[in-house]
């Protein structure tokens, strides 16, 4: 006798326990003020935007700039804009199919290593240290929608 758990419908759940550990932590950051503690996402609520803006000048700019689609897609509204969404620019696949809105939490995850966060996705850097994306972080939180700086 098969064991409930492992059914052909429960097999295909826990084949990809990467994209599912992803998909939880995405969910996670969507709650308001929610972040497991000592996980990527904790430290991003707080952070330096004068810190930010000299990493992003040195670490994306080469990609990005905060107004207009470059090498990768402007990133000046980021902040609570739906992932893959801004026109003219071409997304990966599995970017575009992703229904997350850019939070705290969400860029923290994907800023730490975006091929890891999502499989699929074309952005290859990644910034290692978590004080060092939380300051990127709040740099671009400081950019609302139309503001380039």
């Amino acid at each position: 006798m098969t064991p409930v758990f492992d059914t052909p419908k429960n097999q295909a759940r826990t084949r990809h326990p990467a994209r599912i550990a992803a998909l939880l932590a995405v969910l996670v950051g969507l709650l308001p003020g929610a972040a497991p503690a000592g996980q990527a996402g904790s430290s991003a609520v707080g952070g330096d935007p004068a810190r930010g803006q000299a990493l992003f000048a040195e670490r994306c700019s080469g990609c990005h700039a905060l107004g207009a689609n470059s090498y990768g897609p402007r990133l000046g509204d980021v902040y609570g804009r739906r992932a893959g969404s801004v026109s003219g620019f071409g997304y990966s696949a599995a970017l575009q199919r992703q229904p997350l809105v850019w939070s705290a939490a969400s860029l923290d995850h994907w800023l730490a290593g975006p091929a890891r966060f999502l499989p699929g996705a074309r952005m290859t850097i990644s910034i290692g240290d978590a004080a060092s994306r939380a300051d990127v972080i709040a740099y671009l939180r400081s950019h609302p929608i139309g503001s380039e700086e």
